[in-house]
């Protein structure tokens, strides 16, 4: 049984990203493709450790939601291989795929209103938009951009729909809560 799973074990490099108060772990697979440890997840958006766990639990709204979105919520282990100064030699980590991780986030930012995904958000489109432009500048393509724009644009009508009821009703609670006050 350990060896099956051993054999389903993928050897990354992993290296972590500094996010002022909380660090990501990244992993870089033989393939190229660049993931993130699920286990640092939560703390990144000013949760607790289980946070991704509870967040994905099998039969929770949450998961239903993100699923709506498109989120897939596959995990890869990975034996990580430390680079630089970190010391901590091999050891494996469940991990997340980029579009994953902004499906989460976005789901925080824009249901949650959670502040440090939409900090989080605010800063990735900020270094997004930079490098467009850079690569715009310099006459490089800039395709990968539109392949995102149509990803992200299939969002259902009723998933929009399901969206903006939940906005409205919010600005029902705080206008019926701001009347209170008047």
């Amino acid at each position: 049984m350990t060896e099956d799973f051993q054999n389903d074990v993928i050897k990354a490099v992993n290296c972590e990203v500094n996010l002022g108060e909380s660090v990501l772990d990244a992993y870089m697979l033989p393939s190229g493709e660049k993931r993130l440890g699920v286990e640092n997840i939560g703390a990144s958006l000013g949760y607790l450790d289980g946070f991704f766990f509870e967040r994905t639990k099998r039969g929770t709204e949450t998961l239903k939601a993100l699923r709506g979105i498109g989120f897939s919520g596959e995990q890869i282990w990975v034996d990580s291989i430390c680079q630089g100064d970190d010391k901590r030699g091999s050891f494996w980590m469940r991990t997340l795929s980029i579009r994953d991780f902004v499906k989460l986030i976005t789901y925080e930012a824009t249901i949650k209103r959670n502040l440090k995904a939409i900090i989080l958000l605010a800063a990735f489109a900020e270094t997004g938009l930079e490098r467009i432009l850079e690569d715009a500048f310099e006459g490089r393509s800039i395709d990968f951009f539109n392949e995102k724009i149509v990803h992200y644009s299939k969002w259902t009508y009723e998933e929009r729909q399901e969206v903006f009821a939940y906005n409205r009703e919010e600005v029902r609670a705080l206008r019926m809560g701001y009347s209170a006050f008047t």
